[in-house]
């Protein structure tokens, strides 16, 4: 399994690369499928019985590596599975929602005798893989939220940031708001499709202005918000 994990865990990494530099959106629509389904693949590896997902979720490398997949098949899952044109995705994404579900309590593991959770150094590797500015502060480490909401964990950054991960949906958060993409109330916004429709989604999302995202093209920035009084 840790053999094919790393076979898989590499192609993540280059269509994650290729998608993260191609502009066209026909092209990111195809490499966003792929890399939904390969990341859903590494993410299976650990699909074990009870008894053997210590063996499996051994290293701190092995808890990033799935953090990191989760994050990537929730944000790369096309948005409806329901006119039946992926029917073998939507039975690896039935699977990939159970196992998320089946590993909840050994990613929330809290640290013995001490505050936060036991893993949250393999955290702060995957975030850092999405979020290349990212630094961790110490006061605030990664801890689960408390019931009824601990199915999510969080941290804080430099800069006041504050980081939300969603253990049972892989979603990814940070200030509230998708990391590395706009937000869907933007992209499916009349004006946004008809004036920016047919390139990548691919942006940076966190900013120094309050409801107000960044898009980024080849070489230049365009300022986003709904807030039409900006």
């Amino acid at each position: 399994m840790k053999k094919a994990r790393a076979v898989a865990y590499q192609w993540v990494r280059e269509v994650n690369e290729k998608l993260n530099s191609t502009q066209d959106e026909v092209t990111c629509e195809g490499l966003r499928l792929r890399l939904c389904m390969i990341a859903a693949t590494c993410f299976s590896t650990f699909d074990v019985c009870s008894e053997h997902v210590a063996a499996v979720l051994a290293t701190e490398e092995d808890f990033s590596v799935a953090m990191q997949c989760a994050a990537m098949v929730h944000d790369n899952k096309p948005p409806s599975l329901s006119d039946g044109n992926f029917p073998y995705l939507a039975r690896m994404l039935s699977r990939h929602r159970r196992l998320l579900h089946h590993l909840e309590p050994t990613f929330c593991q809290p640290k013995p005798d001490e505050a936060g959770l036991l893993h949250a150094d393999a955290y702060d590797e995957a975030l850092a893989r999405f979020w290349l500015g990212y630094r961790p502060v110490i006061s605030s480490r990664w801890h689960a939220l408390p019931r009824p909401n601990s199915r999510w964990i969080s941290c804080g950054a430099e800069g006041g940031h504050v980081v939300h991960y969603d253990l049972l949906t892989g979603k990814l958060l940070v200030d509230g708001r998708p990391l590395g993409r706009l937000p869907q109330e933007i992209v499916e916004h009349p004006t946004y499709a008809s004036v920016l429709g047919t390139v990548s989604n691919q942006t940076a999302t966190f900013q120094a202005f309050p409801d107000i995202c960044f898009r980024k093209f080849s070489t230049w920035v365009l300022p986003i918000s709904l807030d039409w009084t900006i």
